[in-house]
């Protein structure tokens, strides 16, 4: 269940994306508690090469966030 998760999540998706609703990503991002949730335009479902550095960029930026777990 996605509402369990309780690492720092960062959800990608494309608006472009033909496997996954284009409000899937939105969906699965309000699902889990703090998650980010970024849309990149004109991405489908494959990630294609050129889109690797803006990619790594929102990755690096999320990993170098201090984790904020929940305190329950």
């Amino acid at each position: 269940m996605l509402a369990n998760i309780t690492a720092p999540t960062l959800v990608i998706h494309g608006d472009k994306d033909k496997i996954v609703r284009p409000d899937g990503g939105p969906a699965t991002a309000d699902a889990i508690p703090g998650a980010t949730f970024i849309e990149i335009p004109g991405m489908g479902h494959q990630l294609h090469p050129a889109l690797m550095p803006t990619l790594l960029g929102y990755v690096n930026e999320h990993l170098a966030e201090p984790a904020q777990y929940p305190t329950s």
